[in-house]
Protein backbone atom coordinates (compact mmCIF):
# COMPACT_ATOMS: atom_id res chain seq x y z
CA UNK A 1 0.00 0.00 0.00
CA UNK A 2 1.52 3.39 -0.75
CA UNK A 3 2.03 5.57 1.46
CA UNK A 4 -0.68 8.55 1.82
CA UNK A 5 0.16 10.74 5.31
CA UNK A 6 3.15 12.42 6.18
CA UNK A 7 4.21 9.93 9.19
CA UNK A 8 4.16 7.34 6.47
CA UNK A 9 5.86 8.86 4.06
CA UNK A 10 8.87 9.44 6.52
CA UNK A 11 8.75 5.80 8.48
CA UNK A 12 8.85 4.19 4.77
CA UNK A 13 11.86 6.77 4.24
CA UNK A 14 13.67 5.54 7.39
CA UNK A 15 12.73 1.78 7.03
CA UNK A 16 14.67 1.82 3.58
CA UNK A 17 17.69 2.83 5.79
CA UNK A 18 17.75 0.17 8.08
CA UNK A 19 20.21 -1.88 8.45
CA UNK A 20 19.78 -5.51 7.25
CA UNK A 21 19.82 -8.43 9.85
CA UNK A 22 23.43 -8.67 10.35
CA UNK A 23 25.07 -12.47 10.35
CA UNK A 24 25.16 -12.40 14.76
CA UNK A 25 21.78 -11.48 14.92
CA UNK A 26 21.02 -14.63 12.86
CA UNK A 27 23.67 -16.78 15.47
CA UNK A 28 21.49 -15.59 18.63
CA UNK A 29 18.24 -17.11 16.62
CA UNK A 30 20.08 -19.81 16.14
CA UNK A 31 21.07 -20.96 19.59
CA UNK A 32 18.36 -18.91 21.43
CA UNK A 33 14.93 -18.92 19.17
CA UNK A 34 14.83 -22.75 18.60
CA UNK A 35 14.61 -25.54 21.28
CA UNK A 36 18.00 -28.18 21.56
CA UNK A 37 16.74 -31.17 21.72
CA UNK A 38 17.52 -34.98 21.43
CA UNK A 39 15.08 -37.76 19.77
CA UNK A 40 14.92 -40.73 21.75
CA UNK A 41 13.63 -44.15 20.66
CA UNK A 42 14.80 -47.89 21.59
CA UNK A 43 18.07 -46.75 23.05
CA UNK A 44 19.35 -44.48 20.03
CA UNK A 45 19.59 -40.29 19.94
CA UNK A 46 19.86 -38.19 17.07
CA UNK A 47 20.34 -34.25 17.42
CA UNK A 48 18.41 -31.69 16.50
CA UNK A 49 21.22 -29.56 16.13
CA UNK A 50 23.24 -31.20 13.95
CA UNK A 51 21.34 -34.63 12.40
CA UNK A 52 23.52 -36.86 13.83
CA UNK A 53 22.52 -40.37 15.87
CA UNK A 54 24.08 -42.40 18.36
CA UNK A 55 23.28 -45.48 20.71
CA UNK A 56 23.46 -44.69 24.47
CA UNK A 57 22.33 -47.39 26.69
CA UNK A 58 20.66 -46.07 30.22
CA UNK A 59 18.82 -43.33 30.94
CA UNK A 60 19.03 -39.90 31.42
CA UNK A 61 16.67 -37.48 33.01
CA UNK A 62 19.14 -33.95 33.48
CA UNK A 63 19.30 -33.60 29.49
CA UNK A 64 22.38 -34.84 27.24
CA UNK A 65 25.07 -33.77 25.45
CA UNK A 66 26.13 -34.37 21.72
CA UNK A 67 28.90 -36.40 20.91
CA UNK A 68 29.43 -34.60 17.96
CA UNK A 69 28.69 -30.66 17.80
CA UNK A 70 28.56 -30.59 22.05
CA UNK A 71 25.52 -28.69 22.50
CA UNK A 72 23.41 -29.31 25.77
CA UNK A 73 19.82 -31.50 24.75
CA UNK A 74 17.06 -31.72 26.38
CA UNK A 75 15.49 -35.58 25.71
CA UNK A 76 12.25 -36.02 23.87
CA UNK A 77 10.81 -39.48 23.31
CA UNK A 78 9.56 -39.25 19.59
CA UNK A 79 9.98 -41.32 16.92
CA UNK A 80 10.17 -38.26 13.88
CA UNK A 81 12.50 -38.34 11.63
CA UNK A 82 12.18 -34.83 10.22
CA UNK A 83 10.78 -31.94 11.83
CA UNK A 84 10.52 -28.00 10.58
CA UNK A 85 9.92 -25.05 13.38
CA UNK A 86 9.22 -21.57 13.00
CA UNK A 87 9.47 -18.68 15.65
CA UNK A 88 9.73 -14.77 15.50
CA UNK A 89 12.73 -13.00 16.90
CA UNK A 90 12.44 -9.08 17.42
CA UNK A 91 14.85 -6.44 17.29
CA UNK A 92 14.09 -3.52 19.50
CA UNK A 93 15.61 -0.32 18.30
CA UNK A 94 15.41 3.48 17.79
CA UNK A 95 14.94 5.56 14.69
CA UNK A 96 14.82 9.54 14.67
CA UNK A 97 12.41 9.64 17.39
CA UNK A 98 10.56 6.38 16.63
CA UNK A 99 10.67 3.01 18.91
CA UNK A 100 11.33 0.65 16.16
CA UNK A 101 10.13 -3.35 16.65
CA UNK A 102 11.86 -5.60 13.74
CA UNK A 103 10.25 -8.83 13.45
CA UNK A 104 11.98 -11.52 11.40
CA UNK A 105 10.63 -15.06 10.93
CA UNK A 106 13.08 -17.82 11.86
CA UNK A 107 12.77 -21.26 10.52
CA UNK A 108 14.99 -24.35 11.11
CA UNK A 109 14.24 -27.51 9.12
CA UNK A 110 16.27 -30.59 10.02
CA UNK A 111 16.16 -34.39 9.17
CA UNK A 112 17.89 -37.68 11.12
CA UNK A 113 20.92 -39.16 9.79
CA UNK A 114 20.41 -41.12 7.00
CA UNK A 115 17.27 -39.77 5.71
CA UNK A 116 19.43 -37.13 3.89
CA UNK A 117 22.42 -38.13 1.43
CA UNK A 118 24.54 -35.16 1.43
CA UNK A 119 25.26 -33.85 5.68
CA UNK A 120 24.24 -30.05 4.33
CA UNK A 121 21.32 -31.29 3.77
CA UNK A 122 20.62 -32.40 7.32
CA UNK A 123 20.22 -29.03 8.67
CA UNK A 124 18.75 -25.30 7.26
CA UNK A 125 18.33 -21.91 8.36
CA UNK A 126 16.05 -19.32 7.12
CA UNK A 127 16.01 -15.96 8.47
CA UNK A 128 13.53 -13.21 6.62
CA UNK A 129 11.96 -9.83 8.07
CA UNK A 130 8.72 -9.85 7.56
CA UNK A 131 6.96 -6.52 10.03
CA UNK A 132 8.29 -3.18 11.28
CA UNK A 133 6.28 -1.52 13.93
CA UNK A 134 6.71 1.79 14.15
CA UNK A 135 5.47 3.67 17.26
CA UNK A 136 6.24 7.77 17.76
CA UNK A 137 6.33 9.49 21.25
CA UNK A 138 2.49 10.12 21.23
CA UNK A 139 1.83 6.10 20.70
CA UNK A 140 0.62 6.53 17.47
CA UNK A 141 2.10 2.93 15.34
CA UNK A 142 2.47 2.75 11.69
CA UNK A 143 2.96 -0.77 10.18
CA UNK A 144 5.66 -1.66 8.21
CA UNK A 145 5.04 -5.41 7.00
CA UNK A 146 5.20 -7.99 3.59
CA UNK A 147 1.62 -9.49 2.38
CA UNK A 148 0.06 -12.05 3.51
CA UNK A 149 -2.14 -15.08 1.95
CA UNK A 150 -6.02 -14.27 1.99
CA UNK A 151 -6.54 -15.13 5.05
CA UNK A 152 -3.83 -14.33 7.24
CA UNK A 153 -2.15 -17.53 7.43
CA UNK A 154 0.78 -17.55 5.66
CA UNK A 155 3.46 -15.05 4.78
CA UNK A 156 4.35 -13.93 0.81
CA UNK A 157 8.08 -14.52 1.54
CA UNK A 158 9.08 -12.55 -1.86
CA UNK A 159 6.85 -9.91 -1.57
CA UNK A 160 7.88 -6.15 -1.18
CA UNK A 161 7.55 -4.38 2.35
CA UNK A 162 4.90 -2.20 2.48
CA UNK A 163 2.67 -0.03 4.58
CA UNK A 164 0.07 -2.30 6.39
CA UNK A 165 -2.80 -1.28 8.19
CA UNK A 166 -4.00 -3.38 11.31
CA UNK A 167 -7.47 -4.34 12.09
CA UNK A 168 -10.10 -7.32 11.24
CA UNK A 169 -12.55 -7.89 8.83
CA UNK A 170 -15.01 -10.71 6.86
CA UNK A 171 -12.17 -11.70 4.62
CA UNK A 172 -8.98 -11.76 6.68
CA UNK A 173 -7.38 -10.61 9.58
CA UNK A 174 -4.40 -8.67 9.77
CA UNK A 175 -2.30 -8.00 13.53
CA UNK A 176 1.08 -7.44 13.08
CA UNK A 177 1.78 -7.07 17.16
CA UNK A 178 3.85 -10.12 17.64
CA UNK A 179 5.48 -11.33 21.06
CA UNK A 180 8.48 -12.88 19.49
CA UNK A 181 12.30 -13.91 21.34
CA UNK A 182 13.96 -10.07 22.07
CA UNK A 183 17.10 -9.53 21.12
CA UNK A 184 19.29 -8.48 23.91
CA UNK A 185 20.70 -5.40 22.12
CA UNK A 186 17.80 -3.64 22.89
CA UNK A 187 16.94 0.13 22.74
CA UNK A 188 14.40 2.44 23.74
CA UNK A 189 13.23 5.73 23.64
CA UNK A 190 13.73 8.29 26.39
CA UNK A 191 10.27 8.44 27.40
CA UNK A 192 9.65 4.32 27.88
CA UNK A 193 13.00 4.31 29.89
CA UNK A 194 11.58 6.93 32.53
CA UNK A 195 8.50 4.45 32.98
CA UNK A 196 10.80 1.78 33.68
CA UNK A 197 10.61 -0.67 30.57
CA UNK A 198 13.16 -2.96 30.46
CA UNK A 199 14.13 -6.32 28.05
CA UNK A 200 13.26 -8.71 30.89
CA UNK A 201 9.31 -6.54 31.08
CA UNK A 202 9.45 -7.15 27.36
CA UNK A 203 10.31 -10.49 27.36
CA UNK A 204 6.67 -11.44 29.31
CA UNK A 205 4.72 -9.35 27.11
CA UNK A 206 3.43 -8.40 23.84
CA UNK A 207 6.07 -5.42 23.33
CA UNK A 208 3.86 -3.10 20.88
CA UNK A 209 0.89 -2.96 22.86
CA UNK A 210 2.71 -2.25 25.43
CA UNK A 211 4.96 0.13 24.79
CA UNK A 212 1.92 2.24 23.12
CA UNK A 213 -0.11 2.00 26.41
CA UNK A 214 2.68 3.36 28.15
CA UNK A 215 3.33 6.26 25.43
CA UNK A 216 -0.61 6.84 25.76
CA UNK A 217 -0.31 7.18 29.82
CA UNK A 218 -1.20 3.91 30.60
CA UNK A 219 -0.64 4.68 34.68
CA UNK A 220 -1.75 1.10 35.74
CA UNK A 221 1.22 -0.68 33.32
CA UNK A 222 3.31 1.83 34.80
CA UNK A 223 2.44 0.88 38.03
CA UNK A 224 3.27 -2.67 37.90
CA UNK A 225 6.70 -1.94 36.05
CA UNK A 226 7.86 0.30 39.17
CA UNK A 227 6.43 -1.58 41.84
CA UNK A 228 8.50 -4.99 40.49
CA UNK A 229 4.61 -6.76 39.76
CA UNK A 230 5.51 -8.05 36.92
CA UNK A 231 2.63 -11.32 36.93
CA UNK A 232 0.05 -8.25 37.08
CA UNK A 233 1.48 -6.46 34.23
CA UNK A 234 1.65 -9.93 32.44
CA UNK A 235 -1.33 -10.77 33.38
CA UNK A 236 -2.68 -7.23 31.90
CA UNK A 237 -1.06 -8.07 28.66
CA UNK A 238 -2.67 -11.13 27.95
CA UNK A 239 -6.00 -9.75 28.72
CA UNK A 240 -5.44 -6.84 26.78
CA UNK A 241 -6.79 -4.66 28.67
CA UNK A 242 -4.31 -3.23 30.76
CA UNK A 243 -5.96 -1.81 33.45
CA UNK A 244 -6.25 -3.43 36.97
CA UNK A 245 -9.10 -4.55 38.67
CA UNK A 246 -9.19 -4.52 41.98
CA UNK A 247 -6.74 -1.34 42.38
CA UNK A 248 -6.90 0.04 45.77
CA UNK A 249 -6.76 -3.64 46.97
CA UNK A 250 -3.71 -3.98 45.14
CA UNK A 251 -2.00 -0.11 46.26
CA UNK A 252 -2.47 -2.21 49.85
CA UNK A 253 -0.25 -4.99 48.27
CA UNK A 254 2.47 -2.42 47.18
CA UNK A 255 2.24 -0.33 50.41
CA UNK A 256 3.24 -3.90 52.16
CA UNK A 257 5.58 -4.50 49.75
CA UNK A 258 3.89 -7.39 49.04
CA UNK A 259 4.72 -9.47 45.60
CA UNK A 260 2.09 -10.87 43.87
CA UNK A 261 3.60 -14.13 42.38
CA UNK A 262 -0.09 -15.34 40.23
CA UNK A 263 -2.28 -12.60 39.19
CA UNK A 264 -4.38 -14.48 37.58
CA UNK A 265 -5.25 -16.67 41.37
CA UNK A 266 -4.94 -13.35 43.38
CA UNK A 267 -8.03 -11.81 41.10
CA UNK A 268 -10.15 -15.10 41.46
CA UNK A 269 -8.82 -14.74 45.41
CA UNK A 270 -10.21 -11.25 45.73
CA UNK A 271 -13.50 -12.39 43.92
CA UNK A 272 -13.95 -15.21 47.18
CA UNK A 273 -13.14 -12.95 49.39
CA UNK A 274 -16.12 -10.36 48.49
CA UNK A 275 -17.84 -13.59 48.03
CA UNK A 276 -17.77 -14.32 51.41
CA UNK A 277 -18.20 -10.62 52.26
CA UNK A 278 -14.07 -10.09 53.89
CA UNK A 279 -12.51 -6.74 53.76
CA UNK A 280 -10.62 -6.38 50.80
CA UNK A 281 -8.85 -3.75 52.11
CA UNK A 282 -7.23 -5.58 54.97
CA UNK A 283 -3.87 -6.46 54.37
CA UNK A 284 -4.52 -9.63 56.38
CA UNK A 285 -6.85 -11.20 53.35
CA UNK A 286 -5.65 -9.73 50.55
CA UNK A 287 -1.62 -10.36 51.54
CA UNK A 288 -1.50 -14.37 52.17
CA UNK A 289 1.51 -15.97 52.88
CA UNK A 290 0.57 -18.68 50.92
CA UNK A 291 -1.46 -17.90 48.07
CA UNK A 292 -2.52 -21.30 46.84
CA UNK A 293 -3.44 -22.55 50.08
CA UNK A 294 -6.00 -19.38 50.88
CA UNK A 295 -7.25 -20.04 47.44
CA UNK A 296 -8.47 -23.52 47.78
CA UNK A 297 -9.33 -22.76 51.38
CA UNK A 298 -12.10 -20.13 50.35
CA UNK A 299 -13.15 -22.45 47.41
CA UNK A 300 -13.46 -25.50 49.12
CA UNK A 301 -15.70 -22.90 51.36
CA UNK A 302 -17.89 -21.48 48.47
CA UNK A 303 -18.04 -25.52 46.91
CA UNK A 304 -19.65 -26.38 50.37
CA UNK A 305 -22.05 -23.78 50.44
CA UNK A 306 -23.13 -23.44 47.04
CA UNK A 307 -23.59 -27.48 47.83
CA UNK A 308 -25.75 -26.89 50.94
CA UNK A 309 -27.50 -23.90 48.88
CA UNK A 310 -28.53 -26.38 45.95
CA UNK A 311 -29.59 -29.21 48.48
CA UNK A 312 -31.74 -26.73 50.10
CA UNK A 313 -33.23 -25.49 47.07
CA UNK A 314 -34.07 -28.92 46.01
CA UNK A 315 -35.61 -29.66 49.26
CA UNK A 316 -37.72 -26.94 48.79
CA UNK A 317 -38.86 -27.45 45.30
CA UNK A 318 -39.86 -30.98 46.72
CA UNK A 319 -42.17 -29.94 48.98
CA UNK A 320 -43.66 -27.44 46.56
CA UNK A 321 -44.13 -30.41 44.04
CA UNK A 322 -45.54 -32.18 46.50
CA UNK A 323 -47.63 -29.64 47.60
CA UNK A 324 -48.59 -28.89 44.41
CA UNK A 325 -49.03 -32.91 43.83
CA UNK A 326 -51.83 -33.36 46.86
CA UNK A 327 -53.32 -29.97 44.77
CA UNK A 328 -53.51 -31.90 41.51
CA UNK A 329 -54.79 -34.94 43.43
CA UNK A 330 -57.53 -32.91 44.81
CA UNK A 331 -58.32 -31.66 42.11
CA UNK A 332 -58.24 -34.60 39.87
CA UNK A 333 -60.92 -36.24 42.38
CA UNK A 334 -63.11 -33.07 42.30
CA UNK A 335 -62.77 -32.82 37.90
CA UNK A 336 -63.35 -36.60 37.83
CA UNK A 337 -65.40 -37.95 40.31
CA UNK A 338 -67.87 -38.08 37.76
CA UNK A 339 -67.01 -40.35 35.28
CA UNK A 340 -65.67 -43.08 37.76
CA UNK A 341 -67.72 -46.15 37.35
CA UNK A 342 -68.09 -46.17 33.63
CA UNK A 343 -67.94 -49.30 31.83
CA UNK A 344 -67.61 -49.78 27.78
CA UNK A 345 -67.55 -53.21 26.82
CA UNK A 346 -68.25 -54.45 23.01
CA UNK A 347 -66.41 -56.86 21.18
CA UNK A 348 -63.96 -58.30 23.88
CA UNK A 349 -62.67 -55.00 24.69
CA UNK A 350 -63.69 -53.38 28.25
CA UNK A 351 -62.82 -49.69 28.81
CA UNK A 352 -63.42 -47.98 32.08
CA UNK A 353 -61.38 -44.30 33.41
CA UNK A 354 -58.61 -44.04 35.62
CA UNK A 355 -60.19 -43.55 38.80
CA UNK A 356 -56.67 -42.56 41.08
CA UNK A 357 -53.11 -41.06 40.43
CA UNK A 358 -51.84 -44.47 41.53
CA UNK A 359 -53.98 -46.37 38.45
CA UNK A 360 -52.18 -43.67 36.15
CA UNK A 361 -48.68 -44.72 37.54
CA UNK A 362 -49.32 -47.96 36.68
CA UNK A 363 -50.67 -47.37 33.18
CA UNK A 364 -47.62 -45.53 32.58
CA UNK A 365 -45.12 -48.21 33.77
CA UNK A 366 -47.19 -50.95 32.58
CA UNK A 367 -47.65 -49.12 28.53
CA UNK A 368 -44.31 -47.67 29.02
CA UNK A 369 -45.59 -44.15 28.12
CA UNK A 370 -45.57 -40.40 29.54
CA UNK A 371 -49.30 -40.30 31.13
CA UNK A 372 -47.87 -40.60 34.83
CA UNK A 373 -45.08 -38.48 34.05
CA UNK A 374 -46.86 -35.66 32.12
CA UNK A 375 -49.11 -35.46 34.84
CA UNK A 376 -52.33 -35.77 32.65
CA UNK A 377 -54.31 -36.21 36.06
CA UNK A 378 -53.57 -32.56 36.75
CA UNK A 379 -55.31 -31.88 33.46
CA UNK A 380 -59.16 -30.84 34.15
CA UNK A 381 -59.94 -30.64 30.21
CA UNK A 382 -59.34 -34.48 29.19
CA UNK A 383 -60.66 -37.72 30.41
CA UNK A 384 -58.16 -40.68 30.13
CA UNK A 385 -59.61 -44.42 29.84
CA UNK A 386 -57.54 -47.66 29.76
CA UNK A 387 -58.56 -50.07 27.34
CA UNK A 388 -58.01 -54.22 28.18
CA UNK A 389 -58.97 -57.31 26.49
CA UNK A 390 -61.20 -59.88 27.81
CA UNK A 391 -57.87 -61.66 29.77
CA UNK A 392 -57.43 -58.17 31.43
CA UNK A 393 -54.26 -57.21 29.74
CA UNK A 394 -53.65 -53.67 28.95
CA UNK A 395 -54.53 -52.90 25.11
CA UNK A 396 -54.31 -48.96 24.59
CA UNK A 397 -54.34 -45.84 26.74
CA UNK A 398 -57.13 -43.30 25.16
CA UNK A 399 -57.55 -39.47 26.01
CA UNK A 400 -60.79 -37.57 25.31
CA UNK A 401 -60.98 -33.71 25.29
CA UNK A 402 -64.17 -33.07 27.65
CA UNK A 403 -64.50 -29.66 25.91
CA UNK A 404 -64.63 -31.02 22.41
CA UNK A 405 -65.53 -35.21 23.04
CA UNK A 406 -62.94 -35.88 20.29
CA UNK A 407 -60.62 -38.72 20.84
CA UNK A 408 -57.07 -36.62 20.97
CA UNK A 409 -54.81 -39.94 21.21
CA UNK A 410 -54.80 -43.82 22.50
CA UNK A 411 -51.64 -45.20 22.62
CA UNK A 412 -50.45 -48.68 22.98
CA UNK A 413 -46.76 -49.91 24.53
CA UNK A 414 -44.35 -47.34 23.81
CA UNK A 415 -46.24 -44.63 22.23
CA UNK A 416 -47.68 -47.59 19.12
CA UNK A 417 -50.73 -48.95 18.12
CA UNK A 418 -52.24 -52.22 19.16
CA UNK A 419 -54.11 -54.70 16.36
CA UNK A 420 -57.17 -53.26 17.91
CA UNK A 421 -56.29 -49.54 17.65
CA UNK A 422 -59.35 -49.19 15.28
CA UNK A 423 -61.96 -51.68 16.88
CA UNK A 424 -60.98 -49.10 20.38
CA UNK A 425 -61.31 -46.13 18.49
CA UNK A 426 -65.16 -47.25 17.12
CA UNK A 427 -66.29 -48.40 20.43
CA UNK A 428 -65.60 -45.36 22.33
CA UNK A 429 -66.90 -43.02 19.33
CA UNK A 430 -69.89 -45.20 19.96
CA UNK A 431 -70.44 -44.74 23.52
CA UNK A 432 -69.41 -41.09 23.78
CA UNK A 433 -72.82 -40.04 24.86
CA UNK A 434 -72.08 -42.20 28.30
CA UNK A 435 -69.21 -39.39 29.01
CA UNK A 436 -71.57 -36.32 27.84
CA UNK A 437 -74.88 -37.58 30.25
CA UNK A 438 -71.81 -38.35 33.30
CA UNK A 439 -71.34 -34.37 32.84
CA UNK A 440 -75.54 -33.15 31.99
CA UNK A 441 -75.78 -34.82 35.46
Amino acid sequence: MKPRTKREREVTELSSKLPPISDKQKDWAKEHVFPHEAYKCAGWYWCSDCGEQWFMGGTEENGIECPYCHKKLKIVANRKQKSIEREYMTIVTTCKGYQVLRHVYCERWFRKKGTVKHPSERIGYYFQEMVQEWINVKGEKTVIARAMNMGGNGWLYDSDMSIKYEGYNYYSGRYYAIAGYIYPSVKLLPELKKRGLSKKILDETTPSRLMIRLLQGGNDCELCIKTKQYSMLKHLSRQGIYQIRYKPSFNICNRNHYIIKDASMWNDYIELLLYFNKDIRNAKFICPKNLKKEHDTLLLRKQKKEEEERKKRDKEARIKAAIRKKEDIKNFYKTHVMFFGIEIKGDGITIHPLESVTQFYQEAKAMHHCVFGSSYYSRGDCLILSARDSRGNRLETIEINLKTFEIIQSRAVCNGQSKRHNDIINLVKKNIKLIKQRIAA
